[in-house]
């Protein structure tokens, strides 16, 4: 499995291996289908390209899309994905919705992930000749309150779950940035590569992922880290 280097409370490493929800819930089913889950630590884009190279075999947080179909089965979904768009309300012009974010000047700078996809209608948004802010790409999750902190960046995308991460955990004391808009929201799931993983194979992880969650396994670990966002219910892609 391919994790990035750090995404509360989904991805989290340290010195003795890796921790977080997503890890968890990978963890899970790995046993419960009688495998052994290895974590490689690579960005977000680099993963992709060593799932359509047959060098990696799963993907956590990947939305479907039909493209991604010739390339990955989905099994899940471990996570209801809402990307919004996180800043300081007092330095920003206020949004009421989607569209008004191309009315924003250029000076102002919003950091995204690199390779990630915030649905088609911010797609089409960006891709207007006119559209306002500077999108500025970065490899991975990690320090995107620093980014903030320092002035690098102005806003920022980020799923609603690392949010409630930074205010759970006390990183959001004495900061005045706040969810300003909802971007996108979807299922995301476990990604497994059609280049390594059999249909045969692919069928018994999503058997055993359906009986994690019949008898609440899942649920429960999901309640240690984000009790307030439910599990969805199993909807396998393949």
């Amino acid at each position: 499995m391919g994790a990035d280097s750090s995404f509360p409370p989904h991805l989290n490493p340290n010195g003795s291996g890796w921790q977080g929800l997503s890890i968890e819930l990978a963890r899970a089913l790995a046993e419960e289908a009688g495998c052994e889950l290895v974590i490689y630590q690579s960005p977000w884009r680099r993963s992709l390209q060593l799932i359509a190279q047959g060098q990696l075999d799963m993907l956590s947080h990947l939305s479907f899309s039909e493209q991604r179909l010739a390339d990955f089965r989905f099994i899940g979904p471990h996570h209801q994905e809402t990307v919004v768009l996180i800043g300081d309300p007092k330095r920003l012009p206020a949004l009421e919705n989607l569209q008004q974010l191309a009315t924003w000047p250029q000076e102002l700078l919003l950091a995204i992930l690199n390779g990630a996809y915030y649905g088609e209608a911010f797609e089409q948004l960006i891709a207007l000749d006119d559209f306002g802010p500077t999108l500025v790409e970065i490899r991975s999750h990690e320090d995107k309150l620093a980014l903030l902190d320092t002035g690098r960046v102005d806003a920022v995308l980020e799923d609603q779950s690392t949010l409630y991460h930074w205010r759970q955990t006390g990183q959001m004391q004495h900061r005045s940035y706040q969810q300003l808009l909802v971007v996108y929201q979807n299922p995301v799931y476990f990604g497994f590569s059609r280049h390594t993983i059999s249909e045969e194979m692919a069928i018994r992880l999503d058997e055993a992922w359906q009986r994690l969650y019949q008898r609440g396994k899942l649920q429960q670990i999901r309640a240690r880290y984000l009790p307030e966002l439910p599990l969805p219910a199993p909807a396998a892609i393949f």
